[in-house]
């Protein structure tokens, strides 16, 4: 028999009772993202006071969050910092990753010829949050930072050299392709056995018609464009304002088409809290009906749901790997 089994930690003050949580963690967003949901007009007690839940709980106060089913499994799943505490019933306490740390840190720099790695460097030097050491060694011709916090500057970084940054699960900061990090974790679905549920669409290449456009937007808004794939597929924009040769644009466009025009499934499953899985992962697709389309995919978000009604995994995946 599986029995629930969950802590949440914030700041000084621990509860067992949990009412419902939703954690978010994905390769496409800058941070985690943890929503925590309790009775309110709850008291605690605080210092030797009694104190309602959303007066004793700020903004900033750490959160670790730990999930499980007891003689089973037990992970921390979540660990950030309050960011909203709100007043509806029930009570939501909205919280993120370290990225927070980040947020409120201004920095003006101006690079000359430089690295992904030093950019980074400075990004985090002050705060507790440590680089992955996965950073690939990209080399950047300039880069100017004006009165920007933390996450701005990754966000800029992810949107002008389309690259996946994120905190990953030891909590460090990594910034490179997104298939580059967690290499060699991978999770188990079998498609006739342990799955709640199984939203997964089965195509063929042909079968997913796609198109993907790359355009360089200079200073005074010119534009330069180049596409690949399917005239009449799906189309799927990126932009950049520092490369601008034509030949490094189709080579990224072709490299996002081959990502994603593939033959295999998309979609996403849903499974209890074991096994477990994170973003990054490799998820082994088992299908003893089709065998043939059987493969391995790469976990691109995973929402983890813990309370009353149970607890959940949701993985979407993206391309076969």
């Amino acid at each position: 028999m599986f029995i629930l089994k969950g802590k949440i930690q914030i700041g000084d003050l621990t509860f067992r009772s949990i009412h419902e949580v939703e954690i978010t963690k994905s390769v496409e967003d800058l941070m985690d993202t943890a929503i925590i949901r309790m009775p309110a007009k709850f008291k605690i007690r605080q210092n030797g006071e009694q104190k309602f839940t959303e007066e004793a709980i700020k903004s900033g106060d750490k959160v670790v969050i730990t999930l499980g089913y007891r003689d089973r499994y037990e992970g921390v799943e979540f660990t950030g910092f309050v960011t909203s505490v709100g007043s509806k019933i029930p009570l939501e306490i909205k919280c993120e990753d370290a990225m927070w740390l980040l947020r409120r840190k201004n920095i003006t720099k101006a690079f000359g010829k430089t690295t992904l790695k030093d950019i980074l460097k400075e990004v985090v030097n002050g705060t507790e949050v440590k680089l992955s050491d996965k950073i690939p060694g990209m080399v950047i011709d300039k880069f100017i930072i004006k009165n920007a916090n933390g996450t701005q500057v990754l966000q800029k970084l992810k949107e002008d050299y389309s690259l996946s940054v994120y905190l990953d699960d030891d909590g460090k900061l990594y910034a490179g392709l997104e298939q580059l990090n967690n290499v060699g974790q991978e999770v188990m679905y079998d498609l006739n056995y342990n799955l709640v549920e199984n939203n997964l669409e089965y195509k063929t290449e042909d079968e997913k018609r796609l198109k993907i456009k790359y355009t360089y937007i200079d200073k005074k808004n010119h534009k330069k464009s180049v596409e690949v794939g399917d005239d009449d597929g799906e189309t799927r924009t990126f932009h950049t304002s520092v490369i601008s040769d034509e030949n490094q644009l189709m080579a990224m466009a072709k490299a996002e088409l081959k990502k994603n025009k593939y033959a295999g499934f998309e979609g996403s499953v849903k499974s209890f809290l074991i096994p477990f899985a994170t973003r990054g992962m490799a998820a082994r697709i088992i299908d003893k009906k089709h065998k043939n389309r059987e493969g391995k995919y790469f976990i691109k978000k995973v929402v983890t749901t813990f309370g009353m009604d149970g607890a959940r995994r949701d993985a979407t995946i993206s391309n076969k790997l």
